[in-house]
């Protein structure tokens, strides 16, 4: 009799393992906020190993073993096929709070390194002496960096000025690191266009974004997977066009990195 009681009593609660699972996150988690705390800590190993440390908690969502140090299991949790053995059905929703756990850890280094790169894209600006040429915004779905076209670009013309390639080349320096899509597009400001290259500020405003683009991929390298260039002539206007100063900032290159 005492003997079954004692079974019953222990069998009761959470699992064993949950504990050790549960520290092992808290953990983590605190390892993450010590890094980012740590002022000399290297920005893009950071990165790099939160997220193989995001990965393997996924590949432990999906049933797979933690090892200690000698590389025997500890314990082996099949959180898709849950079984009375390893895991009760009723602990189901301890399994749910550890995975979105995961998930807001995953969420915070994907801030963190959009947050990385557009303090990045500001200081390569200020370097660059060109901090009132261009702006930097960060949207609910996007961060745009603005680059006024006389930085680029002669009136109308789409080959690159001399004096825009350093500035492209640090951008793609930084743009490399970034996983997401990435959308160039031309704008120009009001003022009608008839040449032979360019029948109208359609062409002319397509043709600037497409060669940004591949001087991006065709001349640096970067991945022309994650990379679309569209032109809007002057259908989408930031300023006032019936001022010169207006129809400056309407003449422009936008880099869109999408979120």
């Amino acid at each position: 009799m005492g003997r079954g009681r004692k079974n019953n009593e222990e069998s009761s609660g959470s699992p064993a393992w949950l504990t050790t699972y549960s520290d092992m996150v808290t953990l983590l988690l605190t390892f993450f906020i010590m890094l980012f705390a740590m002022s000399t800590v290297d920005k893009a190993r950071f990165t790099d190993v939160a997220r193989s440390l995001s990965n393997s908690l996924i590949n432990l969502s999906t049933g797979e073993s933690i090892l200690d140090s000698s590389g025997k299991s500890i314990i082996t949790v099949d959180f898709v096929n849950p079984s009375d053995k390893n895991l009760p059905k009723q602990n189901e929703k301890y399994i749910e709070s550890a995975e979105e756990m995961v998930i807001d850890a995953q969420r915070q280094i994907y801030e963190m390194e959009m947050d990385i790169a557009k303090e990045e894209i500001r200081e390569a600006v200020e370097a660059q002496g060109i901090g009132d040429k261009v702006e930097i915004t960060e949207e609910k779905d996007f961060i745009i960096v603005r680059l006024e076209s006389e930085l680029f670009f002669d009136s109308g013309s789409a080959d690159i000025r001399p004096e825009g390639y350093p500035v492209l080349d640090r951008l793609a320096e930084i743009l490399k690191n970034i996983d997401n899509e990435i959308m160039v597009s031309g704008h120009t400001d009001n003022v009608p266009i008839n040449t032979p290259l360019f029948r109208s500020n359609w062409e002319l405003s397509t043709a600037r974004a497409t060669t940004v683009v591949r001087y991006f991929t065709e001349k640096l390298g970067l991945d022309p997977v994650k990379f679309t260039a569209t032109g809007n002539g002057e259908y989408r206007p930031i300023a006032d066009n019936s001022t010169a100063e207006g129809r400056q900032k309407n003449r422009r290159i936008e880099i869109m990195i999408m979120k």
